[in-house]
């Protein structure tokens, strides 16, 4: 197996999975941005190396830290966490809509990163998706889209992210949903 480190994770997550630039990402990170690079292309090569060689990919997580204070957008559910910075919108959607979450650092430690395991993770659905730490429902991608705003539900589109389309009522960005 190919190991991978938990920022690794996060540097795939942040700058390629959300598109996040470089800059932006590192000061999400609280890394600089030349850090940031490094750290990237090295999981980027070992994404490839996962893919070409048949290796499953182990995200260690053993010292992973967790801070006080968790930001989420509650337009696309991002969530993100830097202790030097404050923040009065999302840096995914640009949302102002966002919520601080506080950890109990009290609470045993689950084998999920604590910034997945958030206080009523069912209102936002990216925290069940696989790929955000939940155990996915194991059938693909989302059937509709719904807007976490008004409740409003529309048809996937293949190819568009639900994120990217807007909620015809309210005009919120949508987020993807179990909704056939």
């Amino acid at each position: 197996s190919i190991k991978m480190n938990l920022d690794e994770f996060e540097a795939i997550r942040l700058g390629d999975y959300h598109n996040i630039k470089q800059k932006e990402a590192a000061e999400l990170m609280g890394i600089s941005q030349p850090t940031f690079h490094r750290i990237i292309n090295s999981a980027r090569k070992k994404t490839a190396m996962s893919l070409i060689e048949g290796k499953k990919i182990e995200i260690n997580n053993e010292n992973f830290q967790t801070e006080e204070k968790i930001y989420i957008c509650k337009d696309c559910g991002f969530q993100w966490n830097n202790p030097n910075k404050e923040y009065t919108n999302c840096p995914d959607c640009k949302s102002e809509n966002i919520e601080i979450v506080k950890n109990d650092l009290n609470k045993s430690k689950s084998s999920v990163p604590q910034m997945f395991n958030v206080p009523e993770a069912s209102k936002y659905p990216l925290n069940e998706r696989r790929s955000f730490g939940g155990s996915g429902s194991g059938r693909g991608p989302s059937k509709a889209c719904e807007c976490p705003n008004c409740g409003h539900i529309a048809p996937k589109i293949r190819g568009f992210p639900c994120r990217n389309v807007k909620c015809p009522e309210c005009g919120t960005p949508l987020c993807g949903s179990n909704h056939k």
